[in-house]
């Protein structure tokens, strides 16, 4: 192979990687630990790799925000930035804080070439892959996709505050377990998810798959430490429509 061969079979390598990385929507505190009696800020985003913001989730996309905590804590969207929108958080009492967003359901239609990269992207089960896979071809693979993200927050201390091992209702999320902080629970619709994939994400990037146990849960490895960020994505084949829906969810936290 000669150097422009080697220099293509590179770039080409790097562009697949580039294309398959994933976009997701996650909630980045300035802090997850903080003694600031102020305002906390938080800020919700699109990125390629966690916990670098990317691309800005402006005000209009934003269909619900919740905060719950001691005290009486209150949310609001401030002006966007460059790449991400700064939510502010006030009132807030010691202890442990959680805060969400779910952005408005979106219409997206992806063409052939882009199927595969979105399936490998995002792990769904494999009876809804298969579903995607029985499309005619050349395929239009229409879907609506539903975000929601959350992040959890120490308020002067960790311990008290609000209730994190309870669901908020969205169709797709992580709670905690009410005993054991290290581990997480996967409920899709309030049921939870077994056997299902899951990613945690480091502070640096990487992903690690893994995959919740019989009763939904993940553990989060010892030796993982620092900011933090766990995804899942459920895929529903359409029934009576044309469109698939696509549940995406992410939990971020530090430890």
């Amino acid at each position: 192979m000669n150097k422009i061969s080697i220099i293509l079979a590179a770039l080409s390598g790097t562009l697949i990687a580039t294309t398959a990385a994933a976009h997701d929507f996650f909630l980045m505190p300035d802090a997850f630990s903080t003694a600031r009696a102020g305002p906390l800020v938080i800020r919700a985003t699109v990125g390629s790799t966690f916990p670098t913001p990317q691309i800005v989730v402006t005000p209009d996309r934003v269909e619900r925000m919740w905060v719950r905590g001691k005290g009486s804590p209150l949310i609001r969207a401030s002006a966007a930035e460059e790449k991400a929108l700064p939510l502010q958080v006030t009132g807030a009492g010691p202890g442990l804080l959680v805060a969400a967003v779910k952005t408005k359901p979106r219409d997206v239609e992806y063409a052939e070439d882009r199927i595969p990269l979105i399936l490998e992207e995002y792990r769904v089960a494999p009876a809804a892959a298969a579903a995607v896979g029985r499309l005619p071809r050349p395929r239009t693979w229409k879907v609506v996709s539903r975000r929601f993200a959350k992040t959890l927050v120490c308020v002067r201390r960790c311990t008290g505050g609000a209730s994190s091992d309870r669901a908020l209702g969205e169709p797709l999320e992580f709670v905690t377990h009410a005993n054991r902080r290290d581990h997480f629970i996967l409920l899709s619709k309030g049921r939870t998810l077994a056997n299902y994939p899951v990613d945690l994400v480091g502070s640096d990037g990487k992903r690690k798959h893994l995959t919740t146990n019989a009763q939904g849960m993940i553990h989060v490895p010892v030796a993982a430490k620092g900011p933090m960020m766990l995804f899942a994505a459920v895929l529903t084949p359409p029934k009576g429509q044309e469109r698939f829906t696509l549940d995406l969810s992410t939990l971020t936290f530090s430890r």
